[in-house]
């Protein structure tokens, strides 16, 4: 076995293997082209005797020193040769090649092959997260979530600005779910702590949200959105919540995805809107 970074030449064989991984399908095969070109991440693939790939893991800088791994992927002949843990050892010495100073990636919580994997190599888990999922609009059959009507919020979202990049930094820094995330931010599956270009981007493209005492960065993808900050306080999490679930169904959304702070108070308020949540594992490792 060998480990080289991927080849525009080995896209067949890695869409070939990576095509059906889950009941689902695989998203690797859609974003591998865009991968291959990506400047700031590398695709590494481990192949056999003739130079085959039989196993793909990719890593890829979020910030100028925070690297976020995923990806990882074995065909099925070679699952439990303990290629994966050579992957990701490649990776970080990538990484730590190109002055990275941490590397994370996230694991469900159900996932106990991959978390005694991932132990093995040295990751330890840094932070427990909640991916929150509910339909919205006319997607949705249930609009609150218990067969009522739908009553709007008591709190009403107003467009945040660049002038607040202070104030928000501080709440983030200063709340519970701040602090429960050691100043981590989600969305799309992956995370980096805050920064000020973050609060920027956000207020320029209509983004960031005050909402009574609390403050959101959000995402749009087409008709779904994603709530990647949520900063807020166990009295008015259930109104912030419904407040974004109105906001999101007025703009035309169809879907969204919260990425929570792991706490009893936050996992309730996003059940009482009639979201389905799950629990993940951020794991890191310094390099």
């Amino acid at each position: 076995m060998d480990i080289r970074p991927a080849r525009a030449d080995d896209l067949d064989e890695l869409i070939r293997f990576t095509t059906d991984t889950f009941d689902w399908g695989d998203y690797v095969p859609r974003l591998l082209p865009e991968w291959l070109a990506d400047e700031d991440g590398i695709v590494m693939v481990a192949t056999d005797d003739d130079d085959v790939p039989i196993a793909m893991a990719r890593a890829v800088f979020l910030t100028e020193v925070e690297v976020w791994s995923h990806a990882a992927r074995v065909h099925p002949d070679h699952r439990g040769e303990g290629i994966a843990g050579a992957l990701a050892e490649r990776l970080m010495s990538w990484a730590r090649a190109e002055n990275g100073r941490v590397v994370r990636l996230l694991i469900e919580d159900d996932n106990l092959a991959s978390i005694t994997h991932i132990t093995k190599v040295g990751f330890t888990r840094s932070v427990s997260v909640v991916r929150a999922t509910r339909t919205v609009g006319a997607a949705s059959p249930n609009p609150e979530g218990n067969g009522g009507r739908r009553n709007p919020s008591r709190l009403q979202p107003r467009p945040g600005k660049r002038q607040d990049l202070i104030l928000v930094r501080s709440v983030w820094s200063t709340s519970e779910a701040g602090r429960l995330l050691r100043g981590l931010i989600g969305g799309h599956w992956r995370f980096h702590r805050l920064r000020d270009v973050d609060i920027e981007t956000a207020a320029a493209s209509g983004d960031l949200w005050e909402v009574g005492s609390s403050w959101a960065i959000t995402d749009r993808e087409d008709e779904h959105w994603v709530v990647r900050m949520l900063a807020t306080e166990p009295d008015e999490a259930y109104d912030v919540i419904k407040a974004l679930v109105d906001t999101a169904n007025n703009r035309g959304a169809e879907s969204m995805e919260l990425w929570l702070a792991d706490t009893d108070w936050m996992v309730q308020a996003a059940r009482r809107c009639g979201f389905e949540v799950s629990g993940l594992g951020v794991w890191e490792h310094p390099l």
